[in-house]
């Protein structure tokens, strides 16, 4: 599917939206759009945000920019120049578009998007002066301060008023130039650092060449605030006995060796969870079957060897049929994926002490390939498939399998220990292509909660919670879209479209098929426990 296209059909099923609710009637409308916002997300496979980007751009060459939507559809301008004539025509009357748009158009066919907005501007100018001061003043109100990732970095945007972003931009280079010039770093390092020092409150940076005779050598405070980040990590990987991902809260996965480096000067809770093997939890495989199959039979060599029925009318040497169809290979059992249950969260202490590292030990189980998310979501579509009545959820009641409400359970607000185990092990918003961080997500009831009848309704324990954002929470709650939790906390999406979607919990997905040789052999305790044996000795005792 093409750009235009997309931005096309995009425009089109939220004007339909629209429309059905005005249809529908009433004094206010409540979603205005916004399931087919989530519709077209999960569909083409972007975000929430990039989808409402897609329906707005093609409203908007649909309503006021045809010239634009000529061009682009005919393939003379691409997704980009097109996204950027719209924005740098937002706000604006339509007679100024009207004038302006045959001229922008033509300087878009010459140039790519970053001079294009200058030269846009340049003709906004000539054309509306007055409009163009009048939008940069209520522009202010839209100033903001993001994060995201950028592969192995961080990236963080200031959006500034002109005057704000060149006085900041000069006031870092002033830090960054209170080296000499011997200092080892590159400039552009040299901002870096600039930044974070004015963050720290200092107001200089401390030189790295070395030299004794320095003339920019001033004692600079070595002492910071510390950061406070939050860091999950399996034990393994922690004591360097395995080197699975770990993740950094509000960032996404980190390496192993930075997880460590974290982890030795920090404040340790170990989180209790039970890796749950999904092929024999959703029945694609028979584990009292496979044992049997697996035994090797023994026969006792006192007995005669078993005979054949009479085959005297048989050749002894005769050979299979060729055109007979050649054997079945046996079928394939389902790849051992496995996901994390999480049960309970322990004290905070410090520290422990860490072993020292050579190098990174790479994960020697092949099977640990299997454990992507496609494969595992595979695997549940595949559960589904066969016993259709899986799609209803392990416990469609929301109990969890209790018989009786844990504590908190008929409490409406969970307590701080099950949010933290529900945010640790979704990491962020469960719906579909949702990637909003669970710090910043409600916490919901898959079941819904009755108010008036908490026994009845579904209960507040993990294994019925999830972490939504405010956008996808209020389209669940509408019931344009349901959800169903199966084994392993693997949450099934259905849309009012009927389509189906897989979720995973990214804070169970660690989990690694056990080793058997791993695995202890538990030799004592109360499944193993038998009487004492007594002495039955002649008298005296």
């Amino acid at each position: 599917m093409c750009a235009f296209e997309k931005v096309t059909i995009a425009a089109e099923l939220w004007d339909v939206w629209f429309e059905r609710d005005v249809a529908a009637g009433g004094d206010v409308i409540v979603d205005c759009g916004n399931n087919a916002l989530a519709e077209i997300a999960v569909r083409i496979g972007c975000s929430k945000t990039m989808a409402e980007n897609y329906a707005l751009l093609g409203l908007d060459l649909r309503l006021r920019l045809p010239l634009t939507r000529a061009a682009f559809a005919a393939g003379g301008l691409d997704y980009a120049r097109v996204a950027k004539i719209s924005r740098s025509l937002g706000g604006f009357t339509p007679a100024t578009v009207a004038a302006a748009e045959p001229e922008v158009v033509a300087a878009a066919r010459s140039l790519s998007p970053g001079p294009l907005g200058s030269a846009i501007e340049q003709i906004l100018i000539r054309i509306a002066p007055d409009e163009v001061a009048e939008r940069r003043i209520n522009a202010t109100q839209c100033r903001r301060v993001r994060k995201r990732r950028d592969g192995d970095l961080g990236v963080f945007e200031a959006v500034l008023s002109p005057e704000e972003c060149e006085a900041t931009w000069q006031r870092i280079a002033e830090v960054a130039d209170t080296v000499c010039t011997h200092d080892r770093r590159n400039r552009q390092y040299r901002l870096v650092d600039a930044f974070q020092a004015l963050i720290h409150g200092e107001n200089r940076l401390q030189c790295k060449c070395g030299r004794a005779d320095c003339v920019a050598a001033e004692k600079v405070s070595a002492k910071r605030r510390t950061p406070l980040v939050q860091v999950s990590i399996d034990v393994a990987t922690l004591l360097g006995l395995l080197s699975n991902p770990a993740y950094l809260e509000g960032y996404g996965p980190i390496d192993p060796a930075l997880a460590r480096e974290l982890a030795a000067d920090g404040t340790w809770q170990a989180m209790l969870t039970e890796a749950l093997e999904m092929a024999q939890k959703l029945g694609l495989v028979d584990e009292d079957a496979d044992a049997a199959s697996e035994a090797t039979p023994t026969v006792d060599p006192a007995e005669p060897a078993p005979v054949q029925p009479d085959s005297a009318q048989q050749d002894s040497t005769e050979t299979p049929d060729a055109d007979a169809p050649p054997a079945e290979p046996p079928a394939a059992k389902p790849p051992r994926a496995c996901v994390s249950v999480f049960h309970g969260r322990g004290k905070r202490r410090k520290a422990g002490w860490l072993p020292e590292f050579g190098s990174t030990p790479v994960l020697s189980d092949p099977a640990t390939a299997e454990l992507s998310p496609a494969a595992v979501a595979e695997l549940v579509a595949n559960a589904i498939a066969k016993d259709p009545q899986l799609a209803n959820g392990e416990h469609p009641d929301g109990h969890g399998g209790h018989s009786t409400p844990p504590p908190g359970a008929s409490e409406y607000r969970p307590d701080a220990e099950t949010v933290a185990i529900v945010r640790a092990r979704d990491r962020h918003c469960r719906f579909p292509g949702c990637r909003v961080p669970a710090k910043k997500c409600q916490v919901d009831h898959v079941i819904p909660f009755r108010h008036h009848a908490p026994h009845a309704g579904g209960w507040t324990i993990p294994s019925n919670l999830q972490c939504l954002c405010a956008f996808h929470h209020q389209l669940k709650t509408m019931k344009l879209w349901s959800a169903k939790m199966l084994p392993g906390a693997i949450i099934i999406w259905t849309s009012s479209y009927h389509t189906s979607h897989i979720t995973l919990p990214d804070g169970g997905m660690t989990a690694s098929p056990p080793d058997p040789d791993l695995i202890p052999k538990i030799r004592n305790g109360p499944d193993k426990w038998e009487p004492p044996e007594i002495d039955q000795g002649e008298p005296p005792f």
